[in-house]
């Protein structure tokens, strides 16, 4: 998939977020504003920033103690190289939430 200008600005907004808005008249937070830099870690929670440590290791099976939308998110925004067409993707959790 080629990444053209348009589909970079799709991507990166996040309308969920409660700074992407403007309140009361007041323009957007300056974090909402800034371009993520290469390699830089982007996440908001631990668990990015361990994913990004995680996911270029291919060829393995990844154990996550946490929720199990947080593992399957990571697979479909970080791409990895493997010897096959899915062994990059094998991972299991835990599904753990916070009442464990």
């Amino acid at each position: 998939m080629k990444l053209t200008r348009g589909k970079i600005t799709e991507l990166v907004n996040e309308p969920g977020c409660e700074h992407n808005h403007s309140h009361a008249g007041q323009p957007n937070k300056k974090a909402c504003k800034q371009q993520a830099q290469p390699g830089a870690a982007q996440g908001g929670c631990a668990f990015d920033g361990a994913s990004i440590a995680l996911v270029p290791i291919t060829d393995a099976a990844h154990l996550v103690h946490g929720p199990i939308a947080c593992s399957g998110n990571s697979w479909g925004s970080r791409g990895s190289l493997s010897s096959g067409p899915v062994t990059y993707k094998t991972g299991f959790t835990t599904d753990l939430t916070e009442n464990d």
